[in-house]
């Protein structure tokens, strides 16, 4: 594993190579919900990257007692499938998972929902490192140790969820789509211009290109390695809360611009992305969900961070921080936003 930070020690900008959030699957359902036609679909979705993963639940950390035939309706109403964000440049087991969320397509609501889940919450899972010996450990880590399937486990062990699949991919693939779509309006701070810059030279050298730099703050059409350097901030504000903010800032910048394209160019952009998509899911599986999603014409999206404000708290365990949050508040309030008026006890223990 990557060095562990103690309390008091300050991180570097740049030693550690950041993945960005899953912001580029996301395309995949903007694309269907805009109306990409059936053909466009299954020949793009071939050069989708597929893994496997156990089916059983038992091993996939959900609840047999809470997710059963008695709720089966339910569960067909809200699917929920866990994105990720992976730094695919990784050769060694030192790759993480930065960037979760549970994306949920709500058939019932027609809506999409995006649940972002904090990279430093502390979970239950076997420690490793400086928790070894332990039964907690910090959610991001749990890739390096058993890559999407362990995460996936853990999310649904901790969260009371019933995920069975996920899709990952890696920052390059967003900047490619960014690029795709015309690059993206954001308004950044003066705080903010040494930071992105900092990511923007990093991976310009990875790529062995010239950066092109932001510089001065205010609106500005970003490209693709600046707007994942605006999204990988994280040392401006309020850290990672805010980092996510700003996630969020460029899909809704996305949102806006795939929006106004014509089909030709929504299938350019989708072709563009998909071989930077690694899922568990099969053709037929992504074909059958996106037939509910267009004939629903799902094409809102609600937000929602864990854990949520007023319920976190920064703790030390053997001197190294993590994200502490209250776990039947943030289980209560992710539950409610994923299911609304359907959630209660007795249905989703």
């Amino acid at each position: 594993m990557g060095k562990r930070y103690k309390k008091n020690e300050k991180k570097p900008i740049n030693k550690k190579k950041r993945a960005l959030i899953v912001v580029t699957v996301i395309v995949i359902i903007i694309g269907l919900v805009f109306g990409i036609p059936y053909y466009m679909i299954n020949r793009q979705f071939s050069k989708i990257n597929t893994t496997t993963i156990s089916r059983d639940n038992s091993k996939l950390g959900i609840d047999s007692n809470a997710y059963n035939e008695k709720n089966k309706e339910l569960q067909n109403d809200y699917i929920n499938i866990l994105l990720m964000g992976v730094d695919a440049r990784a050769v060694d087991q030192d790759a993480r998972s930065d960037s979760m969320m549970i994306a949920t397509i709500d058939k019932k609501h027609n809506k999409i929902k995006l649940s972002s889940l904090m990279r430093d919450m502390i979970v239950d899972m076997t420690g490793h490192g400086p928790m070894e010996g332990l039964n907690q450990d910090r959610l991001t880590h749990t890739y390096a140790y058993g890559k999407g399937e362990l995460t996936l486990k853990t999310i649904n062990e901790n969260f009371k969820m019933n995920i069975k699949n996920f899709v990952e991919v890696d920052f390059f693939g967003l900047e490619k789509i960014i690029d795709q779509v015309g690059g993206v309006e954001i308004n950044v701070t003066s705080e903010e211009v040494p930071y992105l810059n900092s990511y923007v030279k990093e991976v310009a050298n990875i790529e062995k290109v010239k950066p092109t730099l932001v510089t001065k703050p205010g609106l500005q059409l970003l490209n693709g390695k600046q707007a994942v350097g605006y999204a990988r901030i994280r040392y401006v504000g309020k850290s990672d809360f805010q980092r996510t903010e700003r996630q969020r800032t460029v899909l809704t910048k996305m949102v806006e611009k795939l929006s106004k394209m014509n089909l030709l160019e929504l299938n350019t952009a989708i072709g563009e992305m998909l071989p930077n998509v690694t899922t568990t899911m099969d053709r037929s599986d992504i074909i059958s969900l996106s037939k509910d999603v267009l004939l629903k014409k799902i094409n809102k999206v609600d937000q929602l961070r864990i854990p949520i404000d007023g319920h976190n708290s920064t703790i030390y365990v053997r001197n190294t921080y993590f994200l502490g949050w209250d776990k039947k508040e943030n289980i209560e309030a992710l539950h409610k936003f994923i299911y609304e008026e359907d959630y209660n006890e007795e249905s989703i223990k």
